[in-house]
């Protein structure tokens, strides 16, 4: 039995169609996590290990249940990025560490949520990504904008979800946001690629590309935030480059690796890499790669990057997270998107997770009472200017 253990210590949503993906690899699917969370609303885990909602209480139990039971698991896999930041910092045993962290090299550990530490290892290995700075004490404004123009993005170091990254178009905008942010170690400066964001989602063992998704957003939840909508594509322009870094930092597990696509010179710049799953990752079945099934041939020691059929490889495919996407329509009152899912445009009711009539329930409930707030708000505004 390949025995799993997902690890979520937060109320992270980007989790709940990971214990499907697992289950129909033919794994056995445990998962430690506090009580509210949202990746025990689905029908597809086998166990549950409670854990305290404090976050230092869930470290401390964590780490002694994977000290007495690490030995037990074909995979552990740290679900969100504040879980995998902190066993980062606590991990010491290299034994513990190549077991529970996604990586066959320890020296690349500052990968590990840290945007600074993608920055230096994209010096080290060669990497191309756009120009970068890290804050220190001693650098002032005009160095950093003489080095990389404006515009230029600040990057918060151990923030995630688009949350803690800026964008800076003039002198003023960069002092502004300096003043602002309290918290300036590893602060990251990064210069702005003119094109398109390029999504990837992979997974890799000991270093070797199983399976990626390319992808491009179409909506997004804030300017920098999540996206909930995108037109998948088959284009094999970072086979190479994908295989690279999963090599030379030693990539062993799931991987969102986001890219740059220049406009006028269609070169491609390394901007993000996050090493953990996301709910992208379970729609790969329906754009020919398939995380099922690349779990399923890394069972079978098979390595070989998986390639879409000919029926769907040369298909655009629009792909949006019902529960993510319906939300944003909601919220930001996109009444065309909530027809695109009303009338089922772009095939859409295909996204809706009918395959789980737990996640289904939830997600409807967590729908509902979104709409309901917003038409509760919306009463209160007119009766209060009445």
């Amino acid at each position: 039995m390949y025995n799993t253990l997902l690890i979520s210590s937060s109320n992270w949503d980007s989790l709940k169609e990971l214990p499907a993906i697992l289950k129909k690899s033919n794994c056995q699917v445990d998962i430690f996590s506090a009580g509210n969370s949202w990746v025990l609303h689905n029908g597809y885990y086998d166990n549950w290990i409670e854990a305290p909602a404090d976050i230092t209480a869930f470290i401390e139990h964590l780490l002694d249940f994977l000290k007495a039971n690490f030995h037990n698991y074909w995979w552990i896999i740290p679900g969100d990025d504040i879980t995998l930041r902190i066993l980062n910092d606590r991990i010491t045993d290299e034994a513990l560490f190549y077991k529970v962290m996604p990586l066959t090299k320890i020296e690349n550990r500052a990968l590990l949520g840290s945007k600074a530490g993608l920055a230096e290892l994209c010096t080290k290995y060669s990497i191309k990504s756009p120009k970068q700075l890290v804050y220190n004490d001693n650098l002032s404004n005009s160095q950093i904008s003489n080095y990389l123009g404006f515009p230029l993005m600040v990057k918060v170091d151990e923030s995630e979800g688009g949350y803690g990254v800026f964008k800076c178009n003039n002198e003023q905008d960069l002092e502004r946001r300096l003043a602002e942010i309290t918290h300036k170690k590893n602060l990251v400066f990064q210069q702005v690629i003119i094109g398109e964001d390029i999504n990837t989602e992979a997974l890799y063992k000991n270093g070797s590309l199983v399976v990626y998704n390319y992808s491009l957003s179409t909506k997004t939840i804030g300017n920098f935030g999540i996206s909930t909508r995108r037109v998948f594509i088959h284009n094999d322009d970072l086979d190479d480059t994908l295989k690279n870094i999963g090599k030379d930092l030693g990539l062993n597990g799931f991987g969102n690796i986001v890219f740059m696509r220049e406009s006028n010179t269609g070169e491609y710049y390394l901007i993000e890499i996050d090493m953990r799953p996301n709910s992208w990752m379970y729609y790969g079945k329906f754009t020919g790669n398939d995380f099922i099934q690349g779990i399923k041939n890394i069972m079978q020691d098979k390595f070989d990057l998986i390639k879409p059929p000919i029926n769907i490889k040369n298909k655009e495919q629009i792909i949006g997270i019902y529960k993510k996407d319906v939300y944003r329509c909601i919220t930001t009152k996109d009444f065309n998107g909530l027809f695109y899912w009303l009338l089922n445009k772009n095939g859409s009711w295909r996204y809706i997770p009918l395959h789980d009539k737990v996640l289904f329930r939830k997600v409807n409930k967590f729908l509902l009472d979104t709409l309901s707030m917003y038409i509760g708000n919306l009463f209160r505004r007119k009766k209060k200017w009445a």
